[in-house]
C-alpha cells in the first residue's frame, strides 16, 4: 500500500453537503459560461432546446459519477474509476485529457477573464497579466490553507453568484433595466442542423458536474453528499443561467452577443443596469471565475495526489502539507498552468472560446471513458457495494455518450474555429497518450499490467475506502478541531 511522503492523509469528515453543491455549481458557472450562454441565445431560440438537451445529458452522465464515486470514494476519483474499469493506461489518459486539459484550456481562459474584467472594466490599475498572478496566487494560498477555507469561500461565491444572476435575469426579462428593451431571442426557425451546431455550447454550459468527487475522503457523508451535491448543483445552475441568457437578448443586439472576441457578459450588465451594471456584472464575473478556478485547484490536485499513491505520477504529487493536509505540489502545478499560459500569451480574447471548447472535447473523452468503466465494472464486479445505482442501466450511459459524441462532432458553428479546436485538442490528446504509455510502462514494467483493469479488492486495499462508520480523526492543530461546521 502506497503512502504519502508527509506521513499524513487528507483531512477526513471536514466538510458537508453545501461544499459539494458549491463545488458543482462554481465549476459549471464559469466566466466563460456567462459569455457562451449569451452567444448561444444570440444565435436562436433553438439554443433553449439545446440547453435542455445538454442539461438532461449531464443529469444522465451524473448518474455514472454518483455510482462510481460512492462505490470508490477516494481522492483519486476519476483515475480510480477508470483504473478499476479499464486499467492504468486509460486512467492516466482520462485524467490528462479530462482534468489537466481543463486547466490548460478553459482554466487559462478563466484567468484571462479575471484580468480583463478587473483591468479593462473596473480600472484595476495593473496589467491583465499582473491580475492573473494576483488572483491565482490568492487561490493557491487559500487551497494550501486546507479544505475548510476552500469550502467557506466556495459556498459564499456559489450563492452570491447564483443570487446575482437571478436578479439580472428577472430584471432583464421584466424590462426593468435602466434603458428600454430592444427585442428578444432571434426568431430563427428550428432546424436539426442548427440544434446540433449549438449542442457544443449547450453541453459546455453544464460540464464539470463531477468536481465534488475528488473531495470524497473529506466529505462528511460521501454516499449522500456526492450524488445530492451533483444533482442539486446542476439544478441550481440551470435556472439562473436560462433567465440570464433570455434577459441578455432583450437588451443586447444579437451581433454583439455573438461576437467571440468580446466579454459579452460585461456588455449585458451595462446594457441592463447602466454604469451600476458594470460593477455588478464585474463582481459576478470575478466571483464566477474565482469559483471555477478554486474548484479546479481543489479537485485536480487531489486526483494527482491519488495517482501518486498508485505509482501513476511521481511521488512528490503525494506530498501533503502536515499542518493543513493540502496536496501542495498539485495545487502549485495547476496554478502555474494558468499563469504561464497567460504570461506567454497562449490565451487571448480572440482564442478563449477555442480553448474553452477544446476543453469540452477533453471532458467528452473523459466522460466516455468513465461510462465504459462503469459498464465494465457492472459486468466484472456485479456484487460490489453500490450505495447509489444508476436507474435503467445502461440507458443513461448510452444516451449521454451519444449526445456528447454529437456535441463533439458539432463543437462550434464556425468551421475555422472548429478546426482550431480540434487541432488544439488533438495535439494534447496525442501528448497525453504518449505520456500515459511511457510513464505507466516505466512505473509498472509490464505492458499487460498497464492495460489490465485493477480488481476492486486491490483498489480498496491500496488506500483505505471511506465508510460511514469511521471514527472521527484528530485533525491538524489539535483535539479542539473535532468540532465540525456545516460547510
Amino acid at each position: 500500500m502506497a503512502t504519502q511522503a508527509s506521513g499524513v492523509g487528507l483531512e477526513r469528515r471536514a466538510v458537508g453537503l453545501p461544499t459539494a453543491i458549491g463545488t458543482t455549481f462554481s465549476l459549471i458557472v464559469a466566466g466563460g459560461v456567462l459569455i457562451s450562454v449569451g452567444q448561444g441565445f444570440a444565435a436562436s431560440w433553438v439554443f433553449l432546446a439545446a440547453l435542455a438537451i445538454g442539461l438532461i445529458t449531464m443529469y444522465l452522465q451524473s448518474m455514472s459519477f454518483a455510482e462510481l464515486a460512492t462505490m470508490i470514494p477516494k481522492a483519486g476519483s476519476m483515475n480510480e474509476y477508470v483504473r478499476a474499469g479499464m486499467g492504468p493506461f486509460f486512467a492516466t489518459v482520462c485524467v490528462a485529457v479530462g482534468y489537466i486539459a481543463i486547466q490548460l484550456f478553459p482554466g487559462s481562459a478563466e484567468g484571462l477573464f479575471l484580468g480583463i474584467v478587473i483591468n479593462g472594466f473596473l480600472g484595476g490599475g495593473l496589467t491583465v497579466k499582473a491580475w492573473v498572478w494576483i488572483c491565482v496566487g490568492f487561490l493557491v494560498l487559500l487551497n494550501l490553507a486546507g479544505i475548510r477555507p476552500f469550502a467557506a469561500v466556495e459556498i459564499f461565491l456559489t450563492f452570491t453568484v447564483a443570487a446575482a444572476l437571478l436578479v439580472i435575469g428577472i430584471v432583464g426579462l421584466a424590462g426593468g433595466g435602466s434603458g428600454d428593451p430592444i427585442g428578444g431571442v432571434p426568431d430563427i426557425p428550428f432546424s436539426w442542423s442548427l440544434l446540433s451546431a449549438l449542442l457544443g455550447l449547450a453541453v459546455f454550459t453544464f460540464v464539470g458536474v463531477e468536481y465534488t468527487c475528488p473531495l470524497a475522503e473529506e466529505l462528511r457523508r460521501p454516499n449522500r453528499d456526492i450524488p445530492w451535491g451533483i444533482f442539486i448543483g446542476l439544478t441550481l445552475v440551470s435556472i439562473p443561467l436560462v433567465l440570464y441568457g433570455l434577459a441578455a437578448t432583450r437588451y443586447v443586439p444579437a451581433d454583439q452577443l455573438g461576437d467571440p472576441t468580446q466579454i459579452t457578459s460585461m456588455n449585458i450588465g451595462i446594457a441592463i443596469f447602466g454604469e451600476a451594471g458594470k460593477w455588478l456584472m464585474g463582481f459576478v464575473m470575478i466571483g464566477a471565475s474565482l469559483g471555477t478556478l478554486n474548484a479546479v485547484l481543489a479537485g485536480v490536485p487531489r486526483i494527482l495526489y491519488g495517482m501518486s499513491l498508485t505509482k501513476q505520477l511521481p511521488r512528490p504529487f503525494g506530498y501533503l502539507l502536515p499542518a493543513t493536509r493540502a496536496p501542495a505540489v498539485g495545487i502549485i502545478a495547476m496554478a502555474l498552468i494558468v499563469v504561464l499560459m497567460n504570461q506567454f500569451d497562449a490565451t487571448t480574447s480572440a482564442t478563449f472560446i477555442e480553448l474553452i471548447l477544446a476543453g469540452v472535447l477533453g471532458w467528452a473523452t473523459a466522460y466516455f471513458l468513465i461510462n465504459v468503466s462503469l459498464v465494465s465494472l457492472r459486468i466484472r464486479e456485479p456484487n460490489a457495494t453500490r450505495p447509489y445505482r444508476t436507474p435503467l442501466f445502461p440507458i443513461p450511459q448510452i444516451v449521454a455518450t451519444g449526445v456528447l459524441a454529437l456535441a463533439a462532432f458539432k463543437i462550434f458553428p464556425d468551421p475555422t474555429a472548429r478546426d482550431h479546436i480540434y487541432r488544439n485538442f488533438g495535439i494534447f490528446l496525442a501528448a497525453a497518450v504518449a505520456f500515459s504509455f511511457v510513464y505507466n510502462l516505466f512505473a509498472f514494467r509490464s505492458l499487460s499490467t498497464i492495460f489490465r483493469p485493477v480488481p476492486l479488492h486491490e483498489v480498496y486495499r491500496e488506500t483505505e475506502a471511506i465508510s460511514d462508520d469511521l471514527p472521527p480523526e484528530v485533525e491538524p492543530g489539535g483535539p479542539h478541531l473535532h468540532h465540525r461546521d456545516d460547510t
